[in-house]
Formats: structure tokens, sequence, C-alpha cells
């Protein structure tokens, strides 16, 4: 059965639980034309965007084998992990600083040419 969110219960807690785990949308130039030919894998890549985006586990993720979808959601934890450790220890923050410190020093190089 399927349920129409904006018809059920209780409205504040279906909206909170909507902005908690809004659904990302995977879309580039010519997305609808793969999605057409292979929408398995959009469900799949838009499921692993959201838990990653959300903080979600992982499970149910829509792979055809248990021990595949095992695998990857194990993986993915993982891969989670390690990103929350490298953004603790500022390691985003110092290569997204790298790129604009080489960034300005190329437009530097440009204005001497």
């Amino acid at each position: 059965m399927i349920q129409d969110n904006e018809n059920s219960g209780d409205k504040k807690n279906d909206s909170a639980e909507e902005t908690k785990t809004k659904k990302v949308h995977i879309e580039f130039p010519y997305s609808e034309l793969i999605r057409a030919q292979i929408p398995k894998a959009f469900e799949v890549a838009e499921k692993v965007a959201t838990d990653w985006k959300n903080e979600g586990d992982f499970t149910a993720i829509g792979l055809p084998h248990p021990l595949a979808e095992a695998v990857a959601s194990q993986a993915l934890q993982k891969a989670k992990l390690v990103e929350k450790k490298l953004e603790e220890k500022g390691v985003f923050a110092l290569a997204k600083m790298g790129f604009e410190l080489a960034k300005a020093q190329i437009d530097q190089i440009k204005k001497k040419l």
C-alpha cells in the first residue's frame, strides 16, 4: 500500500522527518536519458547519496545480491567514518585553502603574461 505523506496523520511529524531525510535526486546533463536506460542504477545511487547526506546506515540500498549488499554497506559505513575523521582533523579545510592559493597564483601568472 502506498501512502501519501501529505494526507497522513500528524503533518508536523511528517514534515520534520521529510526535512531530516530529504531524498537526493541525481541530475546531470543527459541524466534523464541514462535514467531511462538503467533506472535501477539511479535508484541505488540516489539511495546511497541520500544515506550519505543524511547520516544513514546504508542498509537496503537495493543491490540484487544479499552478500553484495552487506559488503557495500560495510564499505560505505567505513568510508563515511573516514570522511568524518578527515573533516575533524581539518584536512578538507586545508585542501580547500591550498586550492584557493593555487588558483590565486595562477591568476597572478596570467596577469603577468
